[in-house]
């Protein structure tokens, strides 16, 4: 008993030696000044005016004021987004380590995400982004007023990221829907949305880039914007200095994660037409034009006698599709699309899909070397994949010798199609060239072409059977590169093969 109020003694001691000490020590340390309640704290004189002239301050104070008018016009019709969908995730079960598996039990559990969203009709209709809610149970949206209303999903087109959303409610305020193709870089534009869920946050920045691609097979070209996105503003309005949406926020270029002043919006302009279509038709209406393209290369542009690689090589033609009606041929290269270049087959795509269906469109094309303007109607794009002209099967079958010529062919065995082989290989009804049967991996051609793929065109000859198909080989310059229109699995295409 002694021993333990010795060693309870010593603690109190040992206690009030460090706390003396450190008291010592705080109050030595150097820099530190007299405590709050210590007298003759010295005179204190604050500012009574700023050192600005308020006068020279005229554009700032308007610029100020209408930043905040803005500001106060366009927060009430944005909202925020909480979805939420049920998971079920298997429950460890610790008696598995000593009686091996059993059936084990799943348990439920919610996730949730935010995103924000732009009321755009009075009658509670909301743009999006489809990431937002894609695969959710529950969409809730929360308005500025701080009233909460279920949301019901109108419709979505994954393949733009947007989304149509709809609440019942009263004493909303829709915001406009702008032009984006009037969008210039440089001009001031403002993102509102619910980052981090911090609701009602307005950024401020401008248009760094128009046409932005961030995909290569995406289908929208972006306006990339230095105004402050983060997670959560996906789905929020971009807007002008008059109010208007410009563009839908969309995602952001970051190696941390937070923003990193690039970011990207979805043009109003590809939003409208996909919110109209869902509204009015309860689908997105796309625009069809009915041509299977592939990319201009370097080579292909030289074999052409093109100077670069902007526009697309058509490829194949759909039958009965505006691009027949047209007058569209296979091997045709388009360059502009009503008045604008053609960039790629992406370019092509988008604009096609934009166009109102019954439009007209202008195609400027280059077709050996010439020229030519052709004009169509746009139609609905159908549904399901493409499928090539059917045309009328004309082709003989005929044995199967091999080209032995000296150039870039030499090497390949071909033969004559057949009916019985177009059936059981499925290729295009009507298909007419020959059938690579084997390949020498030491020929040129053995890093290009495949055995099945079908040779219909060698510098741009139709080689309908074996013995045009020889007359063209004869001809050729081993030296020189060739172009053959190829078909393979059913998918045409140009290809080169150099000497």
């Amino acid at each position: 008993m002694k021993s333990f109020l010795k060693f309870i003694l010593f603690v109190l001691v040992l206690s009030m030696a460090l706390a003396g000490l450190y008291n010592l020590v705080r109050d030595r340390r150097p820099g530190d000044g007299p405590s709050p309640g210590a007298k003759n704290a010295g005179a204190y004189t604050p500012a009574d005016k700023p050192h600005l002239d308020p006068g020279t301050l005229g554009t700032l104070e308007v610029l100020d004021r209408e930043y905040t008018a803005l500001a106060e016009s366009v927060v009430p019709s944005v909202v925020s987004i909480t979805t939420s969908r049920t998971v079920r995730m298997q429950v460890l079960d610790p008696f598995e380590m000593f009686f091996g598996r059993r059936s084990g039990r799943l348990a439920e559990q919610k996730q949730n995400s935010l995103g924000s969203g732009a009321i755009v009709s009075k009658e509670g209709h909301i743009l999006t982004n489809n990431h937002v809610i894609d695969s959710m149970d529950e969409i809730t949206v929360l308005l500025s007023d701080g009233r909460s209303f279920p949301a019901k999903l109108i419709g979505t087109d994954p393949e733009t990221d947007i989304a149509v959303l709809k609440i019942n409610a009263d004493g909303l305020r829709a915001l406009p829907l702008g032009d984006s193709d009037s969008v210039k870089v440089g001009q001031l534009v403002f993102a509102v949305g619910n980052p981090f869920g911090l609701e009602e946050s307005v950024t401020q920045g401008i248009i760094s880039a128009i046409g932005r691609r961030t995909m290569s097979d995406s289908a929208n070209e972006y306006l990339q914007t230095d105004t402050a996105i983060n997670p959560g503003n996906s789905g929020g309005p971009l807007v002008n200095l008059r109010g208007e949406i410009v563009g839908v926020n969309n995602h952001i270029f970051s190696q941390s994660g937070g923003y990193q002043g690039i970011g990207f919006a979805i043009p109003s302009n590809v939003a409208r037409r996909v919110m109209e279509g869902v509204i009015s038709q309860g689908r997105v209406v796309k625009g069809y034009l009915g041509i299977i393209m592939q990319p201009l290369t370097a080579d292909m542009a030289a074999h052409f006698g093109l100077k670069d690689t902007s526009g697309a090589l058509v490829a194949d033609i759909v039958s009965g599709s505006p691009a027949e009606q047209a007058g569209l041929q296979v091997g045709d290269v388009i360059r502009e699309l009503n008045g604008k270049k053609i960039k790629d087959i992406a370019d092509v795509r988008r604009r096609v899909q934009q166009i109102p269906v019954g439009e007209e469109v202008r195609l400027e094309i280059i077709r050996k070397g010439k020229e030519l303007t052709l004009g169509t109607m746009i139609s609905e794009m159908p549904a399901g994949p493409l499928t090539a002209n059917p045309g009328v099967p004309r082709m003989p079958g005929t044995p199967a010798p091999a080209a032995d010529t000296n150039n870039p062919l030499t090497g390949i065995s071909v033969r004559d199609l057949t009916p019985e082989i177009v059936a059981q290989e499925n290729l295009p009804a009507n298909i007419r060239g020959v059938q690579v049967v084997q390949i020498d991996p030491r020929s040129p051609a053995a890093q290009v072409l495949r055995p099945g793929d079908v040779i219909e065109e060698i510098e741009r000859q139709a080689v309908p059977n074996i013995a045009a198909f020889r007359d063209v080989v004869a001809k050729l310059d081993p030296s020189r590169r060739i172009m053959l229109f190829l078909c393979r699995k059913g998918a045409r295409s140009f290809v080169m093969i150099n000497p």
